[in-house]
């Protein structure tokens, strides 16, 4: 259905969509903000899920083999993050609640440091009653003083997903704000899909607008973008 809606989006006649996706943006901040040395240097890989795999389930050359731990990697690294428990995670990842266990037990052995920070945080919530993002933006979480125990639980696990999903979109919109400044009047912001946005482009100034789109890379290093083009949203090209 989400591909059948993205191929009725068309560019207007002499325009091109450009698109352009924050990179696994949520597990960079998660990377960026905790400072786990691992973690860190699995982003240099460019493919955090794959490293993780590796970590956790070593290398194969078999690339269905390697696809399927990917994938596994990747359900692990964001209900681990945001708060998962064994049973939800034996779910996601159709096994066992003893292979979640296992799985969780490992991940916490593969970046240490990503759950100190993240116990750091919930400490520091449950003493504030709010958390901050990155560039300081604040959330109150009063239910983390609530009288029922569901709804504090609730919470807590609000607490690491608001400080990362708050950080990624303020990383985004300051994107936003940066091209809008670089790029000509006549190129227009038509959609924020999550952490992409598309820019719909005159075709004459798309040379000019894939060079200055190169300027991501120089302000926000740490935070990679794919940039894809084409007429059709939903039959988009990847530019290197």
């Amino acid at each position: 259905m989400t591909d059948t809606l993205r191929k009725c989006i068309i560019a207007e006649t002499g325009y091109t969509f450009l698109s352009l996706d924050a990179s696994q943006i949520e597990l960079r901040v998660l990377a960026v903000l905790s400072r786990d040395p691992r973690m860190l240097e699995d982003l240099k890989s460019g493919d955090l899920h794959m490293a993780t795999a590796i970590h956790m389930y070593g290398y194969t050359d078999d690339p269905v083999e390697m696809k399927r731990r990917r994938y596994k990697a990747k359900q692990g690294n964001f209900a681990l993050v945001y708060g998962a428990d064994a049973y939800k995670l034996s779910e996601m990842l159709d096994c066992t609640v003893a292979e979640a266990e296992a799985f969780m037990a490992e991940h916490r052995d593969t970046y240490p440091i990503l759950y100190e920070w993240m116990e750091e945080k919930k400490t520091e919530a449950k003493e504030n009653g709010y958390v901050i993002s990155m560039f300081g933006r604040i959330r109150p979480i009063p239910e983390l003083f609530a009288g029922s125990w569901k709804i504090r639980e609730k919470a807590e696990r609000e607490i690491v997903n608001t400080i990362v999903q708050g950080t990624a979109v303020d990383l985004v919109k300051l994107a936003m704000l940066l091209l809008r400044g670089l790029f000509s009047p006549s190129i227009h912001l038509v959609l924020q899909v999550h952490d992409e946005m598309v820019w719909e482009v005159p075709d004459g100034l798309l040379p000019q607008a894939l060079e200055q789109s190169k300027e991501l890379e120089r302000y926000f290093p740490d935070y990679p973008y794919t940039c894809v083009i084409g007429k059709v949203y939903g039959n988009m090209k990847e530019i290197q």
